[in-house]
C-alpha cells in the first residue's frame, strides 16, 4: 500500500477553535477563552531550605482560579529519586501570606524516581489577580528538587 500524505500538521488551540456561544451568552467577552490551562510553572524547585525560596509567575492571565498543583520530577543530588519527605506551600504572598493556595503538605506520593502527584488547593472557587505566587518549603529534603506545575482556569475575559 502505499504511503498516503494527509498534508501539514494543524495545531488547534482555543484560538483557532470555532466555539458554539450558548444563546444567552455574553458577547462582550471572547467566548472559548476561559478555560482549563497551566497558570504557572517552576522547574528544579530547591527543597533543600526551609522558607520561600520560588517566586513563580502566572502566565499570560490577569485574573484565575486555582484548581490543582502538580509537582513531577523529584530528584535529589541531581538523580531521579524520592521527594516524599519534603512539603510544600503554595501562597500568593511571602512567608506565607493568605490567601493561601496550597497549605503546606508533603509529598508523599512522590517516593519513586519520575512520579508526580497532584494536590487539591486549598482555596477553591476564588478567582485571584495575583500575578507572582511562592513556593514555601516547609520541611526540607537536602540536595532535592522538584517542579511545581499550577492548573486552573484564565478568566481574564471575564475580570469584574
Amino acid at each position: 500500500m502505499p504511503s498516503v500524505n494527509l498534508g501539514p500538521a494543524a495545531l488547534i488551540t482555543p484560538q483557532t477553535e470555532a466555539v458554539m456561544a450558548p444563546q444567552n451568552a455574553n458577547l462582550n467577552a471572547p467566548q472559548g477563552l476561559a478555560g482549563y490551562r497551566l497558570l504557572a510553572i517552576a522547574r528544579a524547585v530547591p527543597l533543600g531550605a526551609t522558607g520561600d525560596v520560588v517566586i513563580m509567575g502566572i502566565i499570560n492571565s490577569s485574573y484565575w482560579a486555582p484548581a490543582l498543583i502538580v509537582t513531577a520530577n523529584g530528584a535529589v543530588s541531581g538523580v531521579a529519586g524520592s521527594i516524599a519527605t519534603a512539603a510544600i506551600a503554595v501562597n500568593s504572598g511571602p512567608a506565607g501570606a493568605a490567601p493561601v493556595i496550597k497549605a503546606n503538605a508533603t509529598l508523599a506520593n512522590n517516593s519513586a524516581a519520575n512520579s508526580a502527584i497532584a494536590l487539591a488547593t486549598t482555596i477553591a472557587n476564588v478567582a485571584y489577580t495575583t500575578q507572582n505566587l511562592y513556593i514555601n518549603v516547609g520541611t526540607a529534603l537536602a540536595n532535592a528538587t522538584v517542579d511545581v506545575l499550577l492548573y486552573g482556569y484564565d478568566l481574564s475575559a471575564y475580570a469584574p
